[in-house]
């Protein structure tokens, strides 16, 4: 593929901005590390050929060593510092780019997008106060949806921060549906309460239960996925 050997040169291009003497001292050793892996796993795994983001790590590459060499005195300024950074980011990103390591990403996206519609659902019906939190959440969900798809570190940072209250709620909803099962007069009271038989109120708790499990493995799943994958978000 076309943009394996301008792989190669970033690999090279990466490797002399790291050995230079005042890069050394940023402590930026770690994502040099990190950036070098995905550059290399990169190049061994190939699927995809994305020209247009192979060259744009190698003219950053070449700007960057310019702009480091060109410090004669003092250190690097701080705006290089940055740009090194981002960089060293958008290097370690290129596993998304070349190979299908962004099919994790998309099952992240899926378990998601399913664990929400169940909690949502659960939420929505179970218990009053989980139906005032699956409303106060839905704006922030579908804005996470969104990002995720679009691959933003926003959509990331706001999948994190909805994720933690649905995961409680389904670990409660769990405890009291045990609770039921087990309960021949709580099973009573809930037919009581929806004027259902009693058959039909514990097929209920089954399939809250059911729903619960799944959602609470899709969210846990999504959130491993999410950590494991941050750098695929720009």
């Amino acid at each position: 593929m076309k943009s394996e050997p301008v792989l190669r040169d970033v690999l090279a291009s990466l490797e002399k901005l790291s050995m230079n003497e005042k890069v050394r001292h940023l402590g930026l050793d770690k994502a040099f590390d990190e950036a070098r892996k995905a550059l290399e796993y990169s190049i061994q795994n190939m699927l995809r050929d994305n020209l247009d983001y192979a060259k744009s790590l190698h003219s950053k590459s070449l700007e960057l060593i310019r702009k480091v060499e060109s410090t004669s005195q003092g250190p690097i300024h701080k705006e290089v510092i940055e740009e090194l950074k981002l960089f060293l980011k958008y290097c370690r990103m290129s596993v998304y780019e070349f190979t299908d390591k962004i099919r994790e990403v998309r099952r992240a996206y899926r378990a998601y997008l399913w664990g929400m519609i169940i909690f949502l659902i659960l939420g929505g019906t179970y218990r009053m106060e989980f139906a005032i939190s699956a409303i106060v959440l839905v704006f922030p969900i579908i804005l996470a949806m969104g990002g995720l798809r679009r691959r933003s570190s926003m959509g990331l940072m706001l999948a994190y921060a909805t994720i933690p209250l649905p995961l409680v709620i389904f670990v409660m909803i769990l405890s009291y549906a045990a609770y039921a099962i087990t309960d021949p007069e709580e099973v009573s009271s809930i037919a009581s309460a929806y004027g259902v038989s009693l058959e039909t109120a514990f097929a209920l708790i089954v399939l809250v239960t059911i729903g619960s499990a799944a959602g609470l493995g899709l969210l846990l799943y999504a959130l491993k996925k999410l950590v494991d994958h941050r750098y695929a978000f720009f």
